[in-house]
């Protein structure tokens, strides 16, 4: 595993969700949503990198990153320096505010789905495309799962595309709930160790 950069992370991230489901409901334009899913993860990337915990497989460029939220790194939303732009402001400015605050109403269910504090969430892992069926996605996985044992913590994710499933299945995760999102959105499935 090695460092990353923020620009790496959101183009890589950018490549590997172009087609998940999540990221045609959020942008359904063919043409715009590699951008908008770049600007999107690289205020995730900015956030992981500086507060979470990052994974990355390298083959002279990253091909596969592990974006993980750690109790530890969590502080209270009084205490968070303000910094733009923030994912629901850079939402409404790439999707205008109706469609932002529907969107954004239909996605408030995920975040009961998940189990109680303390755990440790998987936000993101992407593989990147022309290297996918080549174990990446498993080693980029691991070392972040055997550290939420090591720390006696619950692993959890959500995931919208049904071709994951039995991938994290596979590394020890359950499904705990599916969830159909409203306003036309794609099915959640919330998971577990």
């Amino acid at each position: 595993m090695d460092s990353l950069t923020a620009v790496e992370a959101r183009t890589l991230l950018a490549g590997a969700f172009v087609e998940d489901p999540l990221m045609r409901w959020f942008f359904p334009d063919d043409d715009a949503r590699p951008h908008a899913c770049a600007a999107l993860f690289g205020l995730f990337a900015e956030q992981y990198l500086a507060t979470g915990r990052v994974d990355v497989v390298r083959r002279g460029r990253p091909v596969a990153v592990a974006m993980w939220r750690w109790p530890a790194a969590e502080q209270p939303a009084s205490e968070q320096p303000e910094s733009l732009p923030t994912p629901p402001g850079l939402m409404t400015a790439l999707m205008g505010a109706g469609r932002a605050a529907e969107l954004g109403s239909a996605m408030r269910v995920i975040g009961e789905l998940r189990p109680p504090e303390p755990c440790a969430y998987l936000h993101l892992l992407g593989v990147d495309p022309a290297a996918r069926r080549e174990g990446l996605g498993r080693a980029v996985l691991r070392p972040g799962l055997e550290a939420a044992r090591g720390a006696g913590l619950t692993a959890c994710l959500e995931t919208m595309n049904p071709a994951n499933v039995p991938f994290y299945e596979a590394h020890g995760f359950s499904v705990r709930h599916e969830v159909r999102l409203a306003a036309g959105g794609p099915t959640v499935w919330a998971m577990a160790t």
